[in-house]
This record gives structure tokens, sequence and C-alpha cells, in this order.
């Protein structure tokens, strides 16, 4: 029979079959750049089948309905369409999560002291509690050697119910008598020196070494005198900082015993001051024992945790509501408490060891002195919030840069020919060491330099007037900035200008055309995470006796206003304090713009 002999319906069957064939056969010879990478859910042997004729490729199969295949795009398609085909799916990628920084390690500024390289190395802390994991993955290479008080060595049968009471976690097998049975001092101890290793958690001092001191039992309770002897043994073995999320509302001797023991041999000793808010006059023991450092808890937004006792004892407060830290076995969970805030400032204390502060009341005030007052009560907050960075000298890791108090530029009256103005400063720094001011004077309207100068200065704070020249220009309105640096031995600086117009007579005025001037301008910056708070001292000055109004506002780095505050000035000369307060805005100057009753104005900024 020829083709022509072949019935029409016969025909286009046979067409429709060789084009099916053909492209097939295009999946074979496609190039391996026109391929993709597929997985192929199958239903059947059939739909198996169909999958592997398309493929170029198979690169897997697997036990159950699936296979991995590279086909051509076309062919790909038509697979999704089979009856006997479950799903066709680009074979994506996932990668590892990434190491997460914990809201309280962000908040105490830990993060930045680490990025500097302040990380606790060389420091041993106890984590006095229900145990460490023994094989966290962020945790193991931290961990140093371990403890149990026999009444307290890990079970796996305690039950569930834990952390810190009421049960433990039901871990299937304890690797050494301080594994943690109750996943509390596992979380505990990864606040404190979780790891730098991009795997988990953050601790507050990476690097420090972590002892596992086991005197609470898988329910999370343990007697007085295990306790005791857990603090003996850790003093014993010369360990830096001793971590106590634990207490009591009553006190016990043989406990403060154990605190006295420590003291002596100059153990920095950190505990959770306790949940028994809201309260007053209730922190619990051994944190109210004034060797000891007592630590409330306060949350991300910095108010105090409604379950935190308080009381006058409180020394500091630190992160402790929902917080994110390790749990065994290889696990991470939110646990909230004083006893979460108690490691955070145990980690703190390490870092502060490590930078060179070793005697134990040195340590203790160099936390408290850094603490960042964010508006609780004393009984509250002690001292403030914790800020490790501050704690190690600043966040640049021990040289905390200069600070610009104060710069003011008036212009000078002369005969001569020349724009000449006085520049006002005072700088000061944390670290007192204090090297060199150094101004520029810069016309405004050619963007050209007119004159640079250079005072030598030392110790904490240093002040005085340079004179700047712009030579050969006296014409009225002309714009003028002058930009003050202020470096430190070490090369950290701090920068801020100040603006000002030259007016027609020299700065005599009495003529309504004199522009006011500004005589203060001060600006204390007192900001946390959540708020950005500045309070602006300012005197303002008219020669003609006209101002009108002063006007105070904080700019973002994209110059938007977050908050101003106007007031009105009349005579010649007015003063006063400005608040300005925006919520989580990141705000990088200050702005001071003072006019007069004739429209002149006169603006200064100062960078925050």
């Amino acid at each position: 029979m020829s083709y022509d002999d072949i019935p029409l319906d016969r025909r286009e069957l046979m067409a429709t079959t060789v084009g099916l064939f053909g492209t097939l056969g295009a999946v074979g010879g496609a190039s391996a750049a026109d391929l993709v990478e597929v997985n192929v859910g199958v239903r059947n042997d059939a739909g198996r089948s169909a999958a592997k004729r398309a493929a170029a490729e198979v690169k897997r199969e697997f036990a159950f309905d699936a296979l991995t295949i590279r086909v051509a795009p076309a062919a790909a398609a038509n697979l999704e369409n089979n009856p006997n085909v479950r799903y066709v799916e680009e074979n994506g990628t996932m990668e590892a999560f990434e190491q997460t920084t914990p809201y309280g390690v962000d908040i105490t500024e830990a993060d930045l002291a680490i990025d500097d390289g302040d990380t606790g190395a060389g420091v041993d802390v106890a984590v006095i509690d229900t145990g460490i994991d023994a094989q966290h993955e962020t945790l193991q290479a931290n961990l140093g050697e371990g403890w149990a008080a026999v009444d307290a060595a890990c079970t796996t049968n305690c039950g569930g119910g834990g952390p810190g009471g009421g049960g433990g976690n039901d871990i299937d097998e304890c690797l050494a008598d301080w594994d943690d049975d109750n996943d509390h001092g596992t979380h505990c101890a990864g606040t404190a020196a979780a790891a730098d290793d991009g795997t988990g958690v953050l601790g507050v001092a990476p690097e420090a070494t972590l002892h596992a001191v086991k005197v609470l039992a898988c329910d999370g309770s343990g007697s007085f005198d295990d306790i005791a002897a857990g603090i003996e043994w850790s003093a014993d073995q010369g360990h830096d900082v001793q971590s106590m999320s634990l207490g009591a509302d009553t006190e016990s001797s043989v406990v403060a015993d154990a605190l006295g023991y420590a003291a002596d041999r100059g153990v920095v000793m950190v505990a959770a001051a306790g949940n028994s808010g809201p309260c007053t006059d209730c922190v619990g023991f051994p944190a109210r024992d004034d060797r000891v450092i007592a630590v409330s808890a306060t949350d991300e937004s910095d108010a105090l945790a409604d379950f935190s006792s308080t009381g006058p004892e409180v020394d500091i407060a630190a992160p402790g509501v929902d917080t994110l830290s390790t749990v065994p076995r290889d696990e991470y969970a939110e646990f909230s408490g004083t006893s979460m805030a108690c490691p955070h400032v145990s980690g703190a204390a390490a870092q502060v060891i490590a930078d060179g502060t070793t005697e134990r009341d040195a340590v203790r005030t160099a936390l408290l002195d850094a603490a960042e007052d964010v508006g609780l009560d004393e009984s509250e907050q002690g001292s403030g919030r914790l800020n490790v960075a501050d704690a190690l000298g600043g966040d640049d890791g021990g040289n905390a840069a200069p600070e610009i108090d104060d710069l003011a530029v008036s212009e000078v009256e002369t005969d001569d020919g020349d724009a000449e103005f006085d520049a006002s400063w005072a700088v000061s720094d944390a670290d007192a060491d204090l090297d060199a001011v150094e101004l520029t004077l810069v016309d405004d309207t050619a963007g050209a330099t007119e004159d640079t100068a250079s005072e030598s200065v030392s110790g904490d704070a240093a002040s005085g007037t340079t004179r700047l020249v712009a030579a050969g220009d006296d014409g009225s309105g002309n714009g003028y900035t002058v930009e003050l640096v202020a470096t430190d031995t070490e090369g950290a600086s701090a920068t801020d200008t100040a603006t000002v117009t030259e007016t027609e007579d020299g700065g005599d005025g009495g003529d309504g055309e004199t522009p006011p001037a500004v005589d203060e301008f001060v600006v204390t910056d007192d900001s946390n995470p959540n708020w950005s708070r500045h309070a602006v001292e300012w005197a303002v000055s008219d020669a003609d006796g006209d101002l009108a109004t002063v006007t105070s506002e904080q700019l973002t780095d994209g110059g938007s206003v977050a908050d101003a505050v106007s007031s009105g000035a009349s005579g010649g000369s007015a003063s006063g304090v400005d608040d300005l307060e925006s919520r989580r805005t990141s705000v990088t100057e200050i702005r001071l713009t003072v006019v007069d009753d004739a429209g002149n104005e006169t603006v200064e900024t100062r960078s925050v």
C-alpha cells in the first residue's frame, strides 16, 4: 500500500505521531544549555516511564514515586499535562539558615563589641543552673569542665514540663552528669556565650569558656547546700564570672557564706532579680546580696517586664522577654524571665574582664557606669539597661570618639576688606585623649575653601575661639560654612558644621539688615533603639533687636524633618530648651533656625 492509498484520518494520526516523536527526539539532541532540571512526581509506572522518555538525563530516582531529570522546557511542560504525573517542579535550592542575632545582643550593643573584636576570649563563665547541653552545635566549642551535685545529676526519666520547674525535657541520653535535663541552663548559657560560628544564635561573649555547674535538678529546683557547693566548686576552679539565674524569697546562710567565699577569690557574681512582679521591694536572694549584681528584665522596647522583681537592690536591667537562645539538642527557643536577663550581664562581665578590667568591683563599676538610662525608676532599672559596647569604652572597642559640645560662628567687624569670622567651639572625649581640632571655612556660593586652622588639644575637654578669614571678600549676603573636625590620639573623630551669612557692615548692624546670631547651640542625645530623643539648648541674639522665631528640627539622613519645635522670640536676645522626639527614626542632624522680623535668617546644624 502506498502513502496515497492510506485513508486521510490515518494520515493525520501518523503525522501527529511523527510530530510527537520528533519532539522527543529533539530532547535527546538538545544542548545542555537548553535543558532544565526538574523533579517529577508520578502516580504510577506509566508516569515514571513518561518522565524517563522525556528526559535527556535521569539524575536521580527515588524509592518513592518521584525522580529528578534534565529535560527540554517544552517536554517538561508536556509532562505537567500528563495524567500519570503528579507534579513537575524546578529543582531549586535551599540554604543553611544564617546565624541569628537575638534582639538582646543587638539592643545592648554586644554585637558592636563583637564586630570590633571583643569576644570574651580567655574568660571563664560558670553557669550555675540546670546544666548545659553537652553536645549543642553552637555551645560545644565553648564548653569547658562541668560539675554536678549528686542530687542534681542529669536524668532521662524526670518527665516533661521544663524549663525551670515542674519537670524536665525528657532528653534521650545524659552525656554527662552536668548535662541539661531541663532546658533552662542551656538557654542561659547560649545567651552568655553562644559561639560566633554562623550557626544558631550569637551570644554576648562568643569566645568565653562556659562551665556547667549543675545545682538544679531536672525539675528546676535545688537545695541550698547544693547551690553553695556549686558556688564553692566554681570559685576553686578560678572561674571569673558566676551566672546564677536562680533564687528564693528567703535568704540562706550557707549560700551567703559561699558568696563570700567566691567574692574573696575575686569572682564576679551576677544573679536574676526574680519573677515576682509586678511588685515593689521584692528582689530575691542571692540577687539582693550586695556582693552580687542584681539584674531586672526589660523587653525589646526597653519597658520593664511585668513579671520582673524590683527594689532598691536592682543594679542593672537587661533584655528578658521572649529572648531567643539554645536548648537541647541543637534546638532554639524563646523564654522569658529575669533568668534570661541575667546571662546578658554575665556575658558582658566576661567582655569587660577580657578587655583588661579584672578586679571584681571595677567590673561592676564598668557595667553600671555604662548602663543606658531608659526612663525607668531606679528600683526597676538600677543604673540603667545594659550597654556592652559602652562598658568597653564605646562602640569602637575601648576608644570612644570625641564629642563636639558646641560650635558657634559670628562675624567680626573689620575695615581691611576681608570677611572675618570667629568660631567658638568646645569638644570633649571620654577616654581623655583629645589630639587636635581642625576648622575649615568654605564659601557656600563658590564651594571654595577660604581658610583653615588647626588647634592642638589634649585631655578630656577643650574649648576656644578661632579666627577664620575670607580674604578680599567684604560683600554682604555671602554665606559660609565652618566645618569642625575633632580627633583623638587613636584616630577617632567627630565632625560638626555651622553656617553664617556675611553682613554689609561687618556685623555692626542696627538698621534691620543684620541677621540674627546663634550664641549657644548644644544638643544632648538621649536616644535609644526605639526613639530618637534630643534636647536642644539654645541662645540667640540680634543686633537690630527684632528677633522673631527660633526653630529646632530633627533631620533624617534623607533630609526630611522628623520632629520640630518652634518658639516665638522678640527683642535683642532669647534662650530656651527644645525637646525633640521621633519614633524609630534615623536622625542624623539637628538644625536650629533663627529668623528676625526683617526676614533675615541664620541656620546652624549639629551632627548626631
